[in-house]
């Protein structure tokens, strides 16, 4: 509503008393944010994983190995610039993504219902093209921890002295 509607919605006389009721004050406004949530909302914090054993001897120096890895919650980030992140959501075909040893069944689980959805669902070609290239991904994954040893999965259990801390990320 433009100020003269709601002059005339209201019955006021002046625009001037419309003006008056229709303005915000700070503490209606911050009493509102507060009640939304609103900050606890758009601040994202996320652990941050720093693989000591990577950096004393130097293989993350030398590019061998990533040192830092960033907890997704079903795996981690091995990307540097993981707030300016291109990939975002599409972790699974990311080559900096690293998936946790305890995501393994849930992998399989998910490349079974693939496979269903490719038997019995009458889809399109893009439809299939996709299903396809998500399979290929989720394989991949499931490859990828098969080959990788439980001592050198970065989980904070099997690191000498991990160190966690917190980045905030808004979005």
């Amino acid at each position: 509503m433009t100020l003269n509607d709601l002059q005339q919605w209201l019955g006021h006389k002046h625009p001037a008393s419309t003006r008056y009721y229709a303005a915000i004050l700070q503490r209606t406004l911050t009493a509102a944010y507060r009640k939304a949530d609103y900050f606890a909302r758009n601040v994202r914090t996320i652990q941050v994983l720093i693989d000591r054993e990577s950096i004393l001897t130097g293989a993350a120096a030398g590019g061998e190995q990533p040192w830092k890895y960033y907890d997704l919650g079903e795996g981690y980030c091995s990307y540097d610039f993981f707030a300016k992140c291109p990939h975002r959501l599409a972790c699974a075909r990311c080559p900096f993504y690293v998936p946790k040893q305890s995501t393994r069944g849930q992998l399989l689980a998910v490349k079974d219902g693939i496979d269903q959805m490719l038997e019995q669902l009458d889809l399109t070609d893009d439809e299939r093209e996709a299903l396809e290239g998500d399979r290929e991904a989720v394989s991949s994954l499931a490859e990828r921890l098969a080959d990788t040893p439980p001592q050198r999965a970065p989980r904070s259990g099997n690191w000498g002295r991990p160190t966690a801390s917190s980045l905030s990320l808004s979005s």
